[in-house]
């Protein structure tokens, strides 16, 4: 018997030693006290997303603390008043509370029915009915070098310079990224080797896109005009058009999957509650009410 005494208090130390932990006082106020727990309480009232962000900032943790706080005190002083038996104050309470307890029922019934379903299916059903959603466009990688007429240059002789530059590099006498580094007027580029990285079709200006149209990976073009100068454009890569793998979508559509299930369930029982037959409206009460609608008694 005395075994089984002391296995039944090891079990229950640890919840022993949270509430004990909960009851610390973290402000010792003049009016009120706030604790360990009520800290805890104020920061999973926040959204998941929210909770996750705050705990790992301790500066956030204390501004949910100073507030929390902050809103005991004031709480505390308006029931001294008896502000809860106001009837503005009443209502919103009486709402608040019962708006908090049906979107928990409501999110127990969700999670009772949405756990038995089969997303991964209907994932599959979202893929094939939104294809066209998850289309990727045609890309390109690619880098570039620009010129600009320097001083008293003519707009030929930029020209040439982009000719003769290009005749280098197609020969192999200069590295494209060097070039990029040494030459092109694209302050951005130019840092990085003269690469643009990816984009997709119809982000680039006229001439520089249909020039780059006509290229092969690896190949360099001839001298391209733009409002911008001269561009001598390399293609690393093109990406023809293509839709998304399953395998690329299929948690955010499992998600979505889930997402509507949930949905439906909540519909479907507001729908049950309002069109409960045992539920019926006094009619005789509601037209009274309604031929001479007074908010107080």
């Amino acid at each position: 018997m005395m075994n089984k005494i002391l296995m039944l208090l090891f079990l229950l130390l640890p919840v022993v030693a949270y509430s004990l932990e909960d009851n610390q006082v973290l402000i010792d106020g003049p009016e009120v006290d706030l604790t360990l727990g009520e800290l805890r309480m104020a920061l999973r009232a926040a959204p998941e997303d929210i909770q996750k962000l705050l705990l790992t900032q301790p500066v956030k943790i204390r501004e949910v603390m100073d507030s929390t706080y902050m809103t005991k005190v004031a709480a505390t002083r308006a029931r001294k008043k008896g502000l809860e038996k106001e009837p503005v104050t009443k209502a919103q309470i009486w709402k608040f509370t019962n708006n908090i307890l049906a979107e928990a029922e409501i999110a127990d019934v969700q999670d009772e029915l949405v756990k038995n379903a089969n997303y991964e299916a209907a994932a599959k059903e979202l893929y094939i009915v939104e294809k066209d959603r998850l289309k990727v466009p045609e890309a390109f990688v690619a880098s570039h070098i620009l010129l600009n007429a320097e001083a008293d240059e003519q707009e030929q002789d930029v020209l040439k310079r982009a000719a003769d530059l290009r005749k280098k590099l197609v020969e192999g006498q200069l590295d494209f990224k060097t070039a990029a580094k040494e030459y092109s007027k694209d302050e951005g580029s130019a840092k990085a080797g003269g690469s643009l990285g990816k984009f997709n079709r119809g982000r680039m200006v006229k001439p520089f896109e249909e020039a780059l149209l006509k290229l092969k990976p690896g190949e360099i073009s001839e001298p391209v005009k733009t409002r911008f100068g001269y561009h001598l454009i390399l293609l690393e890569e093109r990406i023809p058009e293509h839709i998304k793998s399953f395998e690329e979508v299929k948690d955010a559509l499992i998600q979505q999957a889930k997402n509507k299930v949930a949905h439906e369930i909540k519909v479907d029982y507001w729908l049950k509650v309002k069109n409960d037959p045992e539920a019926r409206v006094n009619e005789e009460v509601f037209k009274a009410f309604t031929d001479k609608p007074i908010l107080t008694p």
